[in-house]
């Protein structure tokens, strides 16, 4: 008997840390809660607590998948938060233009069109133009070789609700030449502002311009970052950053490839560990 005991106490002890894994995000929406909460329970723990997070197919090539298959069915009631989604996993804006029109030789021109007020409206509300939905052509490539892309230029967009907590700018968003799978941007966070915890495929990259923020990865403790530090992260690690309790902080974000995986969002409680 007292063997047993202990072959149960140590098979508890063993499964703890599994139980304690991250919860799947709320990705349901809030009707859905209230009209079918078991769907709602479906929702994030199998299709996004799941099927999203599989190694068979990247973010991207999964947001991909999702909008082709949103817009040929014509459920264009759907495509909003997907389109944001295929953005933060990098998918790019003329990539999406290039998907539709594709569609609409094979799921139908309706289809297709059905989609564009949709696009367009996320496109606008995350900062990009008319050009940036056209694919580069080959004199665009040369002339290519070298850019410049100026401290503050193009539209500076408000951090998403889902992804941020408090006042976050997105500005001068880019990516790299000649085939180059590394994007970024420069990012803002006013005093108390901070990222969700979420993590990126190839790793990131962070240099702080300006100010002083805070960082952590999972596991590990808040650390203090300020103008000229460089932090990067390991392909697939859980992190946040973001400003102090008391000070903003800028930074610009550099990735390659599949963009990021947002989870949930860092509490008041684990925020207030940052150091004094």
């Amino acid at each position: 008997m007292k063997s047993l005991l202990m072959i149960t106490i140590a098979a508890a002890t063993l499964a703890a840390p599994a139980a304690a894994q991250e919860q799947p995000p709320r990705v349901a929406p809030e009707d859905m809660r209230w009209v079918a909460p078991a769907l709602a329970g479906y929702t994030d723990e199998v299709l996004f607590g799941d099927v999203w997070r599989r190694d068979d197919l990247s973010p991207r090539d999964r947001s991909l998948v999702t909008l082709s298959a949103l817009i040929k069915g014509g459920h264009t009631g759907q495509l909003r938060g997907h389109l944001n989604r295929a953005l933060d996993n990098g998918v790019e804006p003329a990539e999406i233009g290039a998907v539709i029109t594709h569609l609409a030789f094979y799921a139908g021109w309706p289809n297709a069109v059905s989609a564009l007020s949709e696009v367009r409206q996320v496109m606008e509300a995350r900062g990009f133009t008319a050009a940036d939905m056209q694919a580069p052509t080959a004199v665009e490539v040369d002339a290519d070789r070298q850019r410049i892309i100026r401290k503050g230029s193009g539209a500076a967009t408000a951090g998403a609700a889902s992804n941020f907590t408090g006042a976050v700018r997105v500005t001068a968003p880019f990516s790299g030449a000649g085939g180059s799978r590394v994007r970024g941007a420069t990012v803002r966070f006013e005093a108390g502002a901070r990222t969700a915890w979420h993590r990126h495929e190839h790793g990131q990259t962070l240099i702080v311009t300006e100010g002083c923020g805070w960082t952590q990865r999972e596991g590990g403790s808040i650390e203090r970052i300020c103008a000229g530090d460089v932090v990067t992260l390991a392909p697939g690690e859980k992190h946040w950053h973001g400003a102090t309790a008391s000070s903003s902080m800028t930074h610009v974000a550099l990735s390659e490839g599949a963009g990021v995986e947002w989870l949930e969002h860092v509490s008041d409680a684990e925020y207030s560990n940052g150091p004094r």
